[in-house]
């Protein structure tokens, strides 16, 4: 199995800067004398399509825009859909979306977009924000997707995914989209909930969630939640040979959660803690009856506060402290030498904002912000144990030079006419142990042509900075970005939208250093109906290749398709979600590469049932409903031709119940 390899340099760590203390002590006097925030999030889980479009999407620097001014094309998945297609994690989710694709290691689930799926870089170029707090970790750069993620699925309002690159609004990293993810309130709940669910592989789940909004206006929102598997057998192809490994990848996490505001403060914590055990290194030919075990603790605090200044002039701002600690025990590799290897990493990170949000000239939105993150925790250790002995005959552990990163940056959305609009705005960032420093502009032009048509047209350089686990590059990787939008509202609840884009990478951080060129385009069709029925369908075709060998990427599909069929059968009491996802075939090979990861299409239906008795809810899913067999590409470097195969045929049930 791939492990996380870092690369080392000895340092003692630094210590926390005042800074910190100064917005701390800001925040909480100024939420004395301001007046309350009145900015709302639209609950998107109910309202019609054209609706939708005039509701605020939150991008990562804390501007409400409407969806229809959002520079690319944003795709949206709600709190409702979640509940009609049986989504149970993050991945499921995002796996719905147009021109995405998800793909698992049985370690970690991975994302991929827009022609670029590359098995095994952690650091996806496409990053995830929990109610605008960057939620991949420090030391790899990861976003957590399946059920080490940090977030229950139920406690999701919504999720937006903002294509193209967005590095001068979110932050180095964003060079192919954001994810964004607005948590529910406790208003929205409004009561005690108690959920369980049993599926295959003898799975299992419980929840407990209190939700409320009080008499004294403070919004609070608690849940905790665990979930338990045994695992599943894995058959795989190890020197044209079939070998079977029983009971695999059995996993453990709980999540906690809290979500809290009074006026204008409101503050949001999770943690996430994951035991797993993994198939051991077919790959390789090394088979046996013990298996590898991975722990992941992830977890973090945000305090931010909204103030209006005056009727023009608005402050954000907000102060952070996370952290992530991944153990490695790994009692196979080293099996015939009587040998237990122990890894893991340890990750701290601090920072704080503040951004000045100005309409004080007509037409103009500015927004002015700066942000300082400090890495102020990076370290490793490697032991190897006698199993014999119980002793630890060797341990290397190494610190790393910490990270101190300062970024400002502007933002202007500048209504030229009534229905024309340019967007545009630049990040300048810049860290301490490396010379890094990058600068990263982007412009939109969107034109509201008739009511109904919407022209968008954007261009921008995106930056990525090298994680630690990467190693010290003092240059970042750079992403040219264009991309043309088209939405044509069709009559009554119905939407078309096309976008055509390119794309090109370069100074890549990464195994192969070659620029890499993508274009593509994607078209998406809605519909909805009096009834309650919804469809949705949508094809992405991508085309992406490395520059210098003109060979087309690892694991990046031509052709993504996928249909979602929501429709109730007995009333709302009863309803069904269908959905079908076809894959292109991929490449394989790491060098000819003219070997193929087949293309595949799989089936899932979920039944739901909402209050046929007052206040439960009750779902039944099945997915891979045809028992389709497939995998994902392995990491290249492993092995040329393998695939990790993917489950079968699979249920959940899954019964909440709501004491109000």
């Amino acid at each position: 199995m791939l492990r996380k390899i870092v690369y080392i340099k000895h340092t003692s760590l630094s210590r926390i800067k005042a800074v910190y203390l100064f917005l701390l002590q800001f925040l909480l006097a100024s939420s004395l004398s301001a007046s309350q925030d009145n900015t709302t999030i639209v609950d998107a889980t109910m309202i019609p399509l054209e609706e939708l479009l005039q509701t605020e999407y939150i991008p990562a620097n804390h501007i409400a825009n409407q969806i229809s001014n959002a520079a690319s094309a944003v795709s949206i998945v709600t709190a409702k859909d979640i509940g009609d297609y049986g989504y149970r994690t993050l991945g499921d989710i995002l796996g719905s979306m147009r021109g995405i694709q998800i793909f698992h290691d049985y370690e970690y689930t991975y994302i991929g977009g827009r022609g670029f799926s590359a098995p095994g870089e952690y650091a996806g170029r496409i990053i995830v924000l929990i109610d605008g707090y960057r939620a991949d970790d420090s030391m790899y750069g990861q976003a957590y997707l399946g059920n080490d993620s940090l977030l229950d699925v139920s406690l999701i309002d919504r999720v937006e995914y903002i294509p193209g690159g967005g590095s001068s609004g979110y932050g180095n990293g964003a060079l192919l989209g954001v994810i964004n993810i607005i948590t529910k309130k406790g208003k929205d709940i409004d009561a005690v909930q108690v959920a369980g669910g049993y599926g295959s592989h003898n799975s299992r789940t419980k929840r407990a969630t209190y939700g409320k909004k009080l008499e004294n206006g403070l919004d609070i929102l608690f849940s905790a939640s665990d979930y338990i598997s045994d695992g599943r057998d894995f058959t795989y192809q190890v020197n044209a040979v079939d070998t079977t490994q029983k009971d695999q990848n059995g996993e453990r996490n709980q999540r906690f959660f809290l979500k809290t505001s009074y006026e204008n403060f409101s503050l949001l914590a999770a943690r996430s803690t994951r035991d797993l055990h993994i198939p051991s290194y077919p790959q390789d030919g090394i088979i046996s009856d013990k298996s590898p075990m991975i722990q992941d603790e992830n977890a973090f605090i945000r305090l931010s506060a909204n103030i209006d200044l005056s009727q023009d002039l608005k402050l954000s701002a907000s102060v952070w402290y996370g952290h992530y600690l991944y153990r490695y025990d790994d009692p196979v590799y080293f099996e015939n030498w009587g040998i237990t290897e122990l890894y893991g990493t340890n990750a701290r990170w601090h920072g704080g904002d503040l951004k000045f949000i100005s309409s004080w000239f007509e037409n103009h939105t500015f927004s002015l912000g700066f942000e300082y993150r400090n890495d102020y925790e990076w370290s490793s250790f490697d032991k190897y144990r006698n199993d014999t002995t119980g002793q630890i005959e060797e341990s290397y552990p190494y610190d790393y030079e910490p990270r101190k990163t300062t970024s400002v940056y502007l933002y202007d959305d500048f209504s030229i006419f009534p229905d024309f609009n340019l967007n545009y705005g630049f990040r300048y960032e810049q860290s301490n142990n490396n010379g890094f420093h990058s600068f990263s502009p982007q412009a939109a032009l969107i034109y509201k042509a008739f009511k109904n048509t919407v022209f968008k047209f954007s261009t921008g350089m995106t930056n990525r900075q090298a994680t630690i686990s990467e190693g010290y590059v003092d240059k970042p990787e750079h992403a040219q970005t264009t991309e043309l939008v088209w939405e044509q509202g069709l009559g009554w609840q119905t939407e078309l939208l096309a976008s055509a884009y390119q794309y090109r990478i370069s100074d890549r951080i990464s195994f192969d250093t070659s620029d890499i060129l993508a274009r593509g385009a994607e078209v998406e069709f809605k519909k909805h109906w009096n009834d309650g029925t919804r469809v949705h369908a949508s094809y992405a075709y991508q085309d992406a290749y490395d520059v210098d060998t003109k060979l087309p990427l690892i694991n990046a599909p031509h052709d993504i398709a996928k249909l979602n069929l929501s429709t109730p059968l007995v009333d709302e009491k009863l309803r069904m979600g269908f959905e079908m996802q076809y894959l292109g075939k991929r490449v394989l090979s790491t060098d000819a590469r003219n070997t193929y990861a087949d293309s595949y299409t799989i089936a899932n239906v979920n039944l739901i049932s909402r209050n046929a008795i007052p206040n439960t809810v009750f779902s039944f899913t099945v997915r891979n409903i045809t028992d389709k067999h497939y995998g994902d590409v392995i990491v290249p470097w492993y092995t040329d031709e393998m695939q990790y195969p993917r489950d079968g045929r699979n249920f959940w049930i899954q019964l909440e119940y709501n004491f109000r």
